[in-house]
């Protein structure tokens, strides 16, 4: 009976010094996306810029329902297939940090060209777009260009909602450097590098991503019930 008495006060010991240490230290954990979508509302003077230089907006191919206020939505692409964004965030402090990952939609953007100002295809297709927020800011086109079109400049801070389990993001978007560089070469007249092409929000739903130490204390909590039913049954 006194091994089985040792064997619970052990657990209980062990379990407190791995559990002080880690409510000392920072309260940041890891989650990850689990599904979400992009709301965008493009703005009026870009779209007669870039209707100067040769391009019209056509259409968005819409895959989600856009948040109120924003024209149109484009759906996220759950893992595996694509999105296994991750990031770190401090609740005490609201510390949100990118850790890996990308963040994929479905969707196109469609312009309608002008072919005698630009030597380009009739349409041009700008689609399920992709980003890797550690790296950069930059959405990529993984349809056309394989280029880097919009270049995202946040607005708000990232609102964590970890009640509901959700994630807004709200940005700014750019015209990239690469993307005026391509209209250049098809001939466009001027650069539209940092053109603000319009806004875009970003609502996601996350889940927390089990680490090592929570792995950790969830064994010696479960070793140290077993403990202590045994001594139960020794009485």
């Amino acid at each position: 009976m006194r091994n089985y008495i040792f064997a619970g006060i052990l657990g209980l010991t062990t379990a407190v010094a791995v559990s002080v240490p880690l409510s000392v230290q920072a309260q940041a954990k890891v989650y990850k996306f689990v599904d979400g979508y992009e709301s965008i509302r493009f703005d009026t003077e870009a779209l007669e810029e870039l209707q100067s230089l040769g391009l019209s907006l056509a259409s968005v191919q819409n895959t989600a329902e856009p948040a109120p206020s924003y024209t149109y939505g484009i759906g996220y692409v759950p893992s595996p297939v694509g999105n296994d964004y991750s990031f770190s965030y401090d609740e005490i402090t609201q510390e949100f940090t990118s850790l890996s990952g990308t963040v994929d939609f479905t969707g196109s953007i469609f312009f309608n060209v002008d072919t005698d100002k630009l030597n380009l295809a009739p349409q041009l297709e700008l689609g399920n777009l992709s980003a890797e927020p550690v790296v950069d800011f930059n959405v990529k086109d993984t349809i056309t260009t394989g280029l880097p079109i919009f270049a995202l400049v946040p607005t708000a801070p990232v609102n964590v909602d970890l009640n509901n389990q959700t994630v807004k993001l709200n940005f700014a978007a750019f015209a990239t450097q690469e993307f005026s560089d391509f209209l250049i070469t098809a001939g466009a007249t001027k650069p539209i590098a940092g053109l603000k092409l319009g806004d875009i929000q970003g609502d996601r739903t996350i889940t927390q991503v089990p680490e090592p130490n929570t792995a950790l204390a969830v064994l010696i909590a479960a070793s140290l019930a077993l403990a202590m039913r045994r001594r139960h049954r020794v009485k």
